[in-house]
């Protein structure tokens, strides 16, 4: 994994950008902190960060170009399947020079054009210059494992994996009011927009053609639509090949490789299925003394004692987190207020210190119904009109509860089934898909009123809100780019660490959804499929243990220091008008919480507006 950044220059003006290359490509150090290349010709300069991870010789350090210098390519990422394909490249003869992927790449792009991107196994943000048309290719992975970020304006087209970086070409900062509203009702700005209005996300799946006077935007992706004609047997006989297979290509490194273990069912079916191809793999999982509520670490280490994993259990303090916060608060580019986030870090962190590459069970919850919020809505969509309205008076529960407890947790979820059951059918979805309600970010927002969801909508599928299929392939499009994969990519590059998710194999995604709803949702059990599936290889009390999210309290953990900070800078009440963001009567009730000890039920909008704060200070000049 690597970061990327380049410049195609459409006009003689347009070059005014090459001398800012070396700016960006420095802000990309941790995602490529072995090697660090440029190329420039008369209309483009790349700039390449790399992280060894196969091929570990220079023979495959980036810029990489073509042998009559036609083609130039930068790539960010790993093709897993890149031997069949450099097999196939050799019967047409092709002779390689180098053993990696990155060669297998952009002789791939030389000989099919770009028919190429569906060919790819893996996660990939690619730039290919072509000297002789004169023309910038760009293209990202099926569902935007990684990032990769533009600028287009009439004189040139600007791009690098992180807004950090492409912000270093000096270019306007046009703040966009929807994407705000959007991050402080979701927690994260949807893909394919940032939070500045010119410079977007090239979505997942996409590659686009730019030339002087074009900018053309195609799909090479959809997942399939076809369904699974065989019983239920044969698709769990399917699954259990499909994921094995998956695992194994991606143990594929020159490095050394881990796995996360988190004593959930994903990554526990991940790190045993790598056990299964590579015995005594070492896992490692994060255990929070602390906070019993949030440690999983028992069942991770149950896991591990019966495949024989090499386990390191990292036991992480609320001091720990705590110290951790300042750190992420400043590698953060953009909003992004997903407070796992912070785990992740930690973890990432820990784990970099022994190896290169990790695998993860990131995706089940997405492709095979994992959330709590799937199986509200499959209850919802089930029940009667009048079970319906028996369910809705929950929503009298007070709105004082968060997560932290099992008592405190059961009656947040009570109140949201209550209000669920309340809302009509189109707006269920992105009910469930807000941490905050239009009424509390209207309220907190000076503009609040005039936004909505209606951008966000146009994107998704929310005319059949009982197909739970539609409902998880929205989950794709928005949770998993937005918010997992965003958040994994962040935090695991912050530590030069590189993540692989098998479940994010294209081939084991188009099998979750050709599969009817009823193999994933059986009453209020959720990935039926998956549990059922590897249920001999996991200990029983984990497949029955009900899943819980994540949430950092932050409110719990604000040191001096942080407090500090938001009283002399984030809730300042003359920044706040200056600002002209938020209501600054709201701020300064938010603040009140804190300082009283009574901002627990409120601490994922807290920390939305610390994340939102801290990030405007360092990037917009105040």
């Amino acid at each position: 994994m690597c970061g990327i950044t380049g410049v195609f220059a459409k006009t003689d003006n347009g070059r005014k950008y090459f001398s800012m290359l070396p700016a960006a490509l420095a802000k990309l150090g941790q995602r490529g902190p072995d090697f660090a290349g440029t190329a420039e010709g008369n209309r483009f300069c790349f700039g390449h960060a790399r992280l060894s991870i196969i091929d570990v010789s220079d023979a495959s350090n980036q810029p990489f170009n073509s042998a009559d210098k036609r083609y130039t390519m930068v790539f960010n990422g790993e093709i897993f399947n890149f031997r069949e394909i450099r097999t196939n490249l050799e019967q047409r003869g092709v002779v390689f020079q180098t053993s990696g992927d990155t060669e297998v790449v952009l002789q791939a792009f030389i000989h099919f054009g770009t028919e190429c991107f569906a060919k790819f196994n893996g996660f990939f943000a690619i730039a290919v210059f072509d000297a002789l048309e004169n023309k910038l290719i760009l293209a990202r992975d099926r569902y935007g494992i990684k990032p990769l970020l533009y600028f287009a304006d009439d004189s040139a087209l600007v791009f690098a994996s992180e807004m950090k970086a492409i912000m270093r070409f000096g270019l306007p900062k046009e703040l966009d009011e929807t994407s705000v509203y959007e991050y402080f009702r979701l927690t994260y700005i949807p893909e394919p927009y940032t939070v500045f209005s010119n410079i977007h996300k090239l979505e997942p799946a996409h590659f686009a053609i730019i030339s002087t006077d074009n900018f053309e935007l195609s799909s090479y992706y959809h997942i399939s639509n076809r369904s699974f004609d065989g019983s239920y047997s044969q698709a769990c006989e399917h699954l259990r090949e499909l994921l094995s297979d998956s695992v194994k290509l991606r143990l594929i490194s020159d490095v050394p490789l881990g796995s996360f273990l988190s004593g959930g069912i994903d990554s526990s079916v991940v790190s045993a299925l790598a056990a299964q191809h590579n015995p005594g793999i070492h896992a490692y999982s994060i255990g929070f003394p602390d906070t019993p509520y949030y440690d999983e670490s028992e069942f991770a280490a149950e896991v591990a004692r019966m495949h024989g994993l090499q386990h390191t259990i990292i036991p992480v303090s609320e001091k720990d987190f705590a110290e951790a916060i300042p750190g992420v608060l400043e590698y953060l580019d953009e909003p992004f207020a997903d407070s796992s986030a912070i785990a992740v870090n930690v973890l990432s962190s820990f784990v970099k210190k022994h190896v290169t590459v990790a695998l993860s069970g990131d995706g089940a919850d997405e492709i095979f119904g994992g959330y709590r919020k799937h199986r509200a809505l499959a209850m919802i969509n089930e029940a009667s009109a009048i079970k319906r309205f028996a369910l809705s008076t929950a929503s009298i529960v007070p709105d004082i509860f968060g997560r932290g407890s099992v008592l405190s947790d059961k009656l947040r979820q009570a109140r949201r089934l209550g209000l669920l059951a309340r809302t009509t059918p189109h707006d269920r979805y992105l009910f469930l898909a807000a941490f905050h309600s239009e009424k509390e970010i209207s309220q907190l927002l000076e503009n609040g009123n005039s936004a909505d969801f209606s951008r966000l909508e146009n994107q998704l599928l929310l005319n059949r809100p009982d197909e739970m299929n539609d409902v998880l392939r929205n989950d794709v499009k928005l949770v998993l780019a937005g918010d997992m994969l965003r958040k994994v990519d962040l935090m695991s590059m912050a530590a030069s660490l590189e993540v692989r998710s098998p479940f994010l194999d294209f081939r084991v995604i188009d099998f979750a959804f050709s599969l009817q709803s009823k193999h994933k949702f059986d009453g209020l059990a959720t990935k039926k499929i998956l549990t059922d599936t590897f249920r001999s290889m996991l200990p029983e009390r984990i497949l029955n243990r009900p899943k819980h999210g994540f949430e950092v309290p932050v409110a719990k953990w604000m040191n001096s220091i942080l407090l500090k900070q938001m009283k002399e800078l984030w809730f300042d009440d003359s920044f706040v008008r200056r600002q002209g963001i938020f209501n600054s009567a709201a701020m300064r009730r938010l603040l009140n919480e804190v300082e009283n000890g009574k901002a627990m039920r409120r601490q994922s909008l807290l920390w939305s507006v610390i994340v939102f704060q801290n990030w405007w200070i360092n990037n917009m000049g105040e």
